[in-house]
């Protein structure tokens, strides 16, 4: 079985989602032959070496900016895969009453390709997570250490600004009737306390 493997297009597509650091001709040679490779000895070391590269990461990064990148890179592909899915959805409720004329029920078809729809979605959730965990470059700037569209550092409070609203008064000092309440409850001066 492990002779019919494309062991070059695993590899390919495992160094799209990490750095992986060793090839598929090291794993053959620590087995013997690539007849004596199984799944579950090329699982575990993969499944090491990607431990091995999440920790590098990490100790590069620091423990409370690796959350924070993780977090924004799965709010990010989450939402863009959460609107793909309805997008799928849309469609699939659009051609699903098709199936009556097959002789199926259209409820269960679209139960059963809606849950295959939102299964494929969570697996290309977490490979794209992985991929762009790996890949996302890292700005370090002073003494601060900040990932692109990580929160920025807030402003002290003593460079704070507020200024209140101008009001507008007439010529006479008062109030204009179209002007916002002065109360600062969001209405014109004629349906608050101009309405008397």
């Amino acid at each position: 079985m492990a002779e019919n493997w494309d062991l070059n297009t695993l590899w390919l597509a495992l160094r799209a989602l990490f750095p992986i650091s060793f090839s598929a001709q090291d794993l053959i040679n620590e087995v013997g032959e690539v007849g004596a490779l199984d799944s579950e000895f090329v699982l575990d070391r993969v499944l090491a070496d990607a431990r091995r590269a999440y920790e590098k990461r990490e100790s590069e990064l620091s423990a409370p900016i690796m959350r924070e990148l993780e977090r924004k890179i799965l709010l990010s592909v989450l939402d863009k895969k959460w609107r793909e899915h309805l997008y799928e959805m849309d469609y699939l409720q659009e051609g699903i009453g098709l199936r009556a004329m097959a002789q199926r029920d259209p409820l269960v078809e679209y139960q059963r390709e809606g849950y295959d729809l939102f299964s494929a979605m969570m697996d290309a959730v977490k490979e794209q997570l992985v991929g762009h965990l790996f890949s996302a470059e890292v700005q370090v700037e002073g003494d601060q250490v900040g990932a692109k569209g990580l929160t920025p550092t807030p402003a002290p409070v003593s460079q704070l600004q507020y200024s209140a609203a101008e009001i507008e008064t007439t010529s006479s000092g008062e109030t204009s009737r179209n002007a916002p309440c002065p109360c600062g409850s969001g209405k014109k001066y004629k349906r608050c306390h101009g309405a008397s």
